[in-house]
C-alpha cells in the first residue's frame, strides 16, 4: 500500500517524474520544447510558478511554488481563454476553484502532454510511469540543495552542453531568490 501524500502550498516542492522503462524520450529537442511550453501552460492555469526545471533525457526534476495571488476568478478567466483540448486535459474534473493539488498539477502536466504527442506525432502510447516523487522544501538549506543538484544533475551525468540551456534547463532566479 501507498502512502498518502503530505500538501504543504506554503512551501516550493521539488518534483521528479519519469520516462517508462527508462527511454531516453528527452534526447530530441522537439519533445523537449513541447514539454516545456506545457510545464508553463498547465502550472499558469493551476496556479503554480515554474521556479526550475531540468529535463534530462529519461526524466525531469520540476521545482514549483504555488502562486502567491492563486484566486478562482484568475483560473476560470485562464481555463476559458485556453482551446477546449487546453482546458479539458489540463482542468481537473471540472474544478475551477484554483486549489489544484501538486498531484493534479503533475496529472495536468503529464496528461496534456500525452494528447499533444498523439495529436502532433503519432505517439500512441503513454510514456510516463505512473508515480512521481515529491518533496517539499521546507528551508532554505533545503533550497539551496535542490537548486545545486538540477543544476549540476547534467553535469553528473556527462550530458552534452545542450542539457544547460533552455529548453532543457530553465531557472528563474528572481522569483527563487523571493523565497525565505
Amino acid at each position: 500500500m501507498t502512502q498518502r501524500r503530505i500538501y504543504q502550498d506554503e512551501y516550493p516542492y521539488f518534483v521528479t517524474f519519469r520516462a517508462k522503462d527508462g527511454y531516453a524520450f528527452f534526447n530530441d529537442s522537439k519533445h523537449t520544447r513541447l514539454l516545456g511550453r506545457i510545464i508553463f501552460k498547465t502550472c499558469e492555469i493551476k496556479c503554480y510558478e515554474v521556479l526550475s526545471y531540468q529535463m534530462m533525457p529519461d526524466h525531469v526534476h520540476l521545482l514549483v511554488n504555488r502562486h502567491p495571488q492563486a484566486q478562482p476568478a484568475v483560473v476560470a478567466r485562464q481555463s476559458r481563454k485556453a482551446n477546449a483540448g487546453t482546458a479539458a486535459s489540463v482542468r481537473s474534473r471540472g474544478k475551477e476553484t484554483g486549489d489544484f493539488n501538486i498531484t493534479e498539477l503533475l496529472h495536468g502536466i503529464k496528461s496534456y502532454y500525452i494528447n499533444e504527442l498523439r495529436k502532433k506525432h503519432n505517439i500512441p502510447y503513454s510514456i510516463w510511469q505512473k508515480r512521481f516523487y515529491t518533496c517539499i522544501v521546507d528551508s532554505e538549506r533545503y533550497l539551496e540543495n535542490v537548486i545545486y543538484y538540477i543544476k549540476k544533475n547534467p553535469i553528473k551525468a556527462e550530458l552534452p552542453r545542450k542539457y544547460h540551456e533552455m529548453p532543457y534547463q530553465y531557472f528563474n532566479w528572481d522569483k527563487i531568490k523571493e523565497l525565505f
